[in-house]
C-alpha cells in the first residue's frame, strides 16, 4: 500500500511539473538550424508560396547567452521596406532551445510587433498599425 502511495505521489508530482513547464510553440526538424525553424514556423507570414516576400530588406539576428551556452538562443527577424504604407517595419522575436532527447530546436516563445509610419512615437508596438 505504501509503495502504491509513493507511485501515486510521484505521478501527481510529474503531472504538476509538466503543467507548470512552459509549452513548446513549435518543434523543428532534425538537422534544422534555429533560423530554419523560425522560417518554417512563420511560413506564409514571411513569403508567399513561391518564396517571394513583400519587403525590401530582411534582417535576421541570432544570439546565444554566451559562447559556451549555444543551446539557448534568441532570434529576431525584421522585415523593412514593406509594401504596406502604414507599416514601416515588422519584427518577430523568438526564444529557442535545443532539445538533446529529440535532437531538434524548440520554439519557446514568439513576440510579434510593428513600427508604424504615422505613429507619434517611432518605437515598436504590439498593436497593428492603422
Amino acid at each position: 500500500m505504501k509503495s502504491m502511495l509513493v507511485l501515486l505521489l510521484a505521478a501527481l508530482s510529474s503531472t504538476a511539473m509538466a503543467e507548470t513547464a512552459s509549452p513548446v510553440i513549435y518543434t523543428g526538424k532534425v538537422g534544422s538550424a534555429p533560423v530554419q525553424v523560425a522560417f518554417d514556423y512563420l511560413k506564409d507570414r514571411v513569403a508567399n508560396e513561391y518564396g517571394i516576400g513583400e519587403y525590401r530588406e530582411l534582417l535576421i539576428q541570432q544570439k546565444s547567452a554566451s559562447a559556451e551556452d549555444t543551446k539557448k538562443v534568441s532570434l529576431a527577424l525584421q522585415m523593412q521596406g514593406l509594401l504596406d504604407d502604414a507599416v514601416k517595419a515588422q519584427r518577430y522575436q523568438f526564444a529557442l532551445h535545443f532539445n538533446d532527447e529529440l535532437n531538434v530546436w524548440l520554439i519557446d516563445s514568439v513576440k510579434q510587433d510593428w513600427q508604424c509610419r504615422r505613429a507619434a512615437s517611432k518605437g515598436w508596438t504590439q498593436k497593428p498599425c492603422q
